[in-house]
């Protein structure tokens, strides 16, 4: 996965830069998927506590899971898929994560059934979602208070 690695970490929070922001973008397949909830995952045990950031990161997952699905179900090749996430300076009880990932394909509900549809509940419950979706894309937002 040469396209996330060689980024390399993002910078530490110091006075100077009070935010520190990971953004990432890769073709929307399960390999990616995976190596950007990985990716995601190891910035956050900087932030957050070992179970929320294993919450916080299947949220994540869900989210990216959902683009490899759905985005792009009738294009020939996958498109990207994106991830930005950031944590806010200090606040009294902690610190405000928020992450984003998108996509610019078409939203298309799942026909399937059994175990499908189950992701946009997930991330509801491990943080506060918002999903807007329209023609040019779609955007999940998920946000949460962390303490480092």
């Amino acid at each position: 996965m040469d396209v996330l690695q060689r980024m390399g970490p993002p910078p530490r929070v110091t006075a100077e830069r009070p935010v520190v922001a990971l953004e990432r973008t890769a073709p929307a397949d399960r390999a990616n998927a995976s190596a950007l909830r990985r990716t995601f995952r190891t910035w956050l045990r900087e932030w957050a506590d070992p179970d929320t950031a294993d919450d916080l990161a299947l949220a994540v997952y869900e989210a990216l899971a959902n683009v490899v699905d759905h985005a792009y179900s009738t294009a020939e090749r996958p498109g990207e898929m994106r991830l930005w996430a950031a944590v806010s300076p200090p606040l009294f009880g902690g610190r405000d994560l928020v992450v984003t990932v998108s996509d610019d394909g078409a939203w298309r509900r799942s026909t399937g059934y059994g175990w499908r549809g189950r992701g946009l509940p997930l991330m509801h419950t491990l943080a506060r979602a918002t999903v807007l979706s329209g023609s040019h894309g779609t955007t999940v937002q998920l946000r949460s208070r962390v303490s480092p």
